[in-house]
């Protein structure tokens, strides 16, 4: 029997959120979901010399009230690095940054895909592989599972 997790991509999630992932056997993103404004998906918040701060992945979404994480389109090709400059700017002083700081550069250089999905992607598996953590990645699209349907993440339990 495997272990799932099944959860929407976010930008550089919170700690626990690889914790969950290092404790599964297959982590689906399920980013056919509704995209919402204001949600972890496409911002974070770093800490600034005047408090903490919200660094945000811009995306298109004026008039695409109904359009999926997995549609969300970037708006701006240089939103990762003016995010990387920020990073440089509030953590350089930091212990161990000169160590980790070329990893993260060269992370937010090759972050240049047309959706937020695809970046989101980008990040959790790098972060993963930096950390040793082995989980087989899936796209929640690979299953038969009806939109419509209420028990679309037990289809893709039972699929796996």
């Amino acid at each position: 029997m495997k272990s799932v997790m099944i959860s929407q991509s976010n930008y550089i999630p919170w700690k626990g959120y690889f914790d969950s992932i290092l404790k599964c056997d297959v982590f689906v993103v399920f980013d056919d979901m509704q995209y919402t404004k204001r949600d972890w998906r496409n911002r974070n918040i770093i800490k600034t010399a005047n408090g903490p701060s919200w660094i945000t992945i811009p995306v298109k979404v004026k008039g695409n009230f109904y359009q999926k994480i997995n549609e969300t389109l970037i708006s701006d090709e240089m939103w990762n690095m003016n995010h990387w400059q920020q990073i440089r700017h509030n953590y350089s002083k930091s212990p161990y940054f000169k160590e980790i700081a070329p990893w993260i550069e060269a992370l937010y250089k090759t972050a240049t895909f047309p959706t937020l999905t695809e970046v989101n992607i980008h990040f959790l598996k790098a972060i993963c592989s930096f950390l040793n953590i082995q989980t087989e990645f899936v796209d929640s699209k690979a299953f038969n599972i009806l939109p419509e349907k209420t028990e679309r993440l037990l289809d893709i339990c039972k699929q796996l």
